[in-house]
């Protein structure tokens, strides 16, 4: 009996968060602004996404790209093979 109690308790959560999703993307819709502006965590980042979102499509790919090439650490950029002499000269 008591594990049918927790399994209701989680299927109205579930529904809760449902339910709160729904009314945000209808602030979003209403608004004209994009769904994850209302989840950004400072008022820079929410202004990114809105003028991010303004863009015409290709323009948001290529802006994308873009970032993604800034912040990619030089440990994350895949480095050119090493030639065997270069190796041996290493040792």
């Amino acid at each position: 009996m008591q594990h049918q109690k927790y399994r209701s308790a989680a299927v109205v959560k579930v529904k809760d968060s449902q339910v709160e999703s729904e009314m945000v993307q209808g602030w979003a819709n209403g608004y004209g602004v994009p769904l994850a502006y209302f989840y950004a965590d400072n008022g820079d980042l929410a202004e990114v996404i809105l003028a991010f979102g303004l863009l015409p499509e290709p323009e948001q790919r290529r802006l994308a790209l873009e970032l993604k090439a800034r912040v990619s650490s030089p440990a994350m950029k895949p480095r050119p093979a090493r030639s065997a002499q270069a190796a041996r000269r290493a040792r």
